[in-house]
């Protein structure tokens, strides 16, 4: 099986799974098979990775709720930065549902703030469905871009794209599965917490 149609029968699906782990990665690499023509960026591939990011949020939220703030008491590093957000959040609470995704080390964070706080869960889930389709088109578009000074910078890029696909989906399983498991290894030592998933 080829490239193509790897990617035909599997990519929409990896993209959705991917983004709902940890997306990042993931939607860059579905933006340079987009690139390629492998799959279609506008809409399904920001389609996808905006269901698996939404998914990945609701989640959390939702368990964090349940379990409340006893969460916090277990984990100290994840109150000292919950502690960080709280100080932005009354007063910006939209800009930062919508943007703490895009902060390394403070996704988690935000979204457990963001549960614990007052805000109901009609609205939460109406701003994480918006924050999710700006990540998604976001890091969608950038690796639609990679693929273009992939290009640029290789000539015949058409030589070299298997293997740059097949390193590009290895450095993504790799990232994704790390984090998974520091993941799992923190909500466990937490003795409650979602264990799959967050918006990245």
């Amino acid at each position: 099986m080829d490239l193509e149609s790897l990617f035909a029968h599997y990519g929409y699906l990896a993209l959705i799974f991917g983004s709902f782990a940890d997306g990042t990665p993931i939607m860059l690499f579905g933006g340079f098979a987009a690139h390629r023509g492998w799959l279609v960026l506008v809409p399904f591939v920001i389609l996808a990775g905006a269901f698996g990011n939404f998914a990945a949020g609701a989640i959390w939220f939702f368990g964090i709720r349940a379990v409340g703030e006893q969460i916090l008491t277990r984990r100290p590093d994840w109150a000292r930065q919950v502690a960080k957000v709280r100080a932005h959040l009354d007063r910006w609470e939209v800009p930062v549902i919508l943007g703490v995704r895009f902060l390394p080390g403070l996704a988690t964070a935000g979204l457990i703030a963001v549960a614990l706080s007052g805000i109901s869960a009609t609205r939460f889930m109406l701003l994480n469905a918006v924050a999710a389709v700006i990540w998604a088109t976001s890091f969608g578009i950038l690796g639609f871009l990679l693929g273009n000074s992939v290009e640029w910078l290789l000539g015949e890029v058409e030589r070299y794209e298997r293997p740059i696909a097949l390193v590009l989906l290895a450095l993504t399983v790799v990232w994704i599965a790390y984090h998974q498991w520091q993941r799992w290894r923190g909500a466990a030592s937490a003795g409650a917490a979602p264990t799959l998933g967050r918006p990245s």
